[in-house]
């Protein structure tokens, strides 16, 4: 009879430890489900969005897009292309400027379109070598001036 009463009482040990194992197991489930219920799993729509800069990533988690602010008061945006160099930079700055900046796959500035704050607007477009080679410029006082520097055809 001993024999009997003593797996008796190991199974009843074991069936306490199994309704243990399954309440905690039913519990992480519970709670697993209420966290993927409540986090954004994919787009996500605010209305406003305050922070001092942003990266876009790709997949492989090299940015593509960053955008913030200086301390000195200019706003930088630059696109890159998928090996990391700068390919576009828009900035305004502090003083009133703005331009947007095309850079070739050297990261060498090509085209270059800008208003300052004085009120005259213009494009540069620079060669190869770093030459400026066309301005062509409005003024603030409305005249227009197109000089070319040692501008070649193709």
């Amino acid at each position: 009879m001993e024999t009997i009463q003593q797996q008796i009482v190991a199974l009843q040990v074991g069936a306490k430890r199994l309704k243990i194992a399954v309440i905690t197991l039913a519990s992480v489930i519970v709670v697993g489900g209420f966290v993927a219920a409540t986090r954004p799993a994919g787009d996500a729509t605010f209305d406003i969005i305050t922070c001092k800069g942003w990266r876009v990533v790709d997949s492989d988690g090299k940015a593509r897009i960053t955008a913030g602010t200086e301390a000195n008061g200019n706003a930088v945006v630059q696109w890159f292309d998928k090996d990391g160099k700068p390919r576009i930079g828009a900035m305004t700055f502090a003083n009133g400027d703005a331009s947007v900046a095309w850079l070739d796959k050297d990261g060498k500035q090509r085209i270059t379109a800008a208003t300052d704050a004085d009120g005259d607007a213009s494009v540069l477009w620079i060669d190869k070598d770093g030459k400026l080679r066309i301005i062509v410029a409005t003024l603030a006082d409305g005249t227009i001036t197109l000089p070319t520097k040692d501008f070649k055809k193709p």
